[in-house]
């Protein structure tokens, strides 16, 4: 039936994202979506594994939709449990006495299952870091073609309502380099976040992995791990502030938030100055 509808609904049953990302190392489909334009300008999109439905392109993110899951079977969820576990190797940085591991418990099991939740954890993070980068550089190219279009972006959207007029490309571009350098750190040596813009990256990864448990039922986290991490990963919280009407006006301009913290260095494309 889908097929009948025409040769763009056809075409879409035969693309397999995982065939098409295959042969690139290091990059899996989470899902799939296909824009055609015919001759006459008008475009369509369609769900890699739904019916067709002519539109136009999603403007937002839903990650309360989001599925990690592939329709076929392809997937399944050991599959991204075993991947989730794989990632924590890649966050060095990040000790996982901080993330929830007590070394000490005289438990055997109970150790092992400390020890197997916060490196759940900092697997998790390393995950939603990467999803907020991909998403990141999407909203750079969204904002870059329509300046004030901020409404439409994946993550930069959820930065401080407050002050969204100021979030332009050029703000985009400096975010975007701040959290690139928080996973640098991540992954060698973290202690802090550098200035205000990357406690608001973290705070965007930490959002990222509240989500997944819904994703994944079977992810094992430390219990009250995000109250732990507000406390063990960040110094200043200036973040917490940052909706506060009095911050409001020229008194409080964002480029502020790329001012680094004492004895801290800050991407120089990002710098303030």
């Amino acid at each position: 039936e889908q097929a009948g509808e025409g040769p763009e609904s056809a075409l879409v049953m035969m693309v397999e994202p995982d065939d098409v990302l295959g042969h690139i190392t290091g990059v899996m489909a989470l899902g799939a979506a296909m824009w055609v334009s015919d001759a006459s300008g008008d475009s369509g999109s369609w769900p890699q594994d739904g019916a067709a439905d002519g539109g136009d392109a999603p403007d937002e993110h839903d990650w309360d939709n989001a599925d990690l899951h592939d329709g076929d079977g392809l997937e399944s969820e050991e599959d991204w449990l075993a991947k989730i576990t794989a990632y924590a190797a890649k966050l060095h940085g990040l000790d996982l006495q901080r993330l929830g591991y007590d070394a000490e418990l005289g438990d055997p099991a109970a150790r092992a299952r400390s020890l197997r939740e916060a490196t759940a954890l900092r697997g998790a993070i390393h995950w939603a870091w990467e999803a907020l980068i991909d998403e990141l550089f999407d909203d750079v190219s969204a904002l870059r073609e329509t300046p004030d279009a901020i409404a439409a972006t994946l993550q930069l959207s959820n930065l401080p309502p407050l002050h969204r007029a100021s979030y332009g490309p050029l703000f985009a571009q400096r975010f975007l380099a701040v959290s690139l350098d928080l996973g640098t750190a991540l992954a060698t040596s973290f202690d802090a976040p550098s200035c205000a813009a990357q406690e608001l990256a973290l705070r965007l990864v930490l959002d990222g992995v509240a989500l997944l448990p819904e994703l994944l039922p079977g992810l094992e986290l430390p219990n009250s791990w995000r109250g732990s991490l507000d406390h063990s990963l960040f110094e200043d919280l200036v973040h917490g502030t940052l909706n506060e009407p009095a911050l409001e006006g020229p008194a409080h301009d964002v480029s502020n938030w790329f001012a680094p913290f004492p004895a801290k260095t800050v991407n120089p494309y990002a710098a303030n100055e």
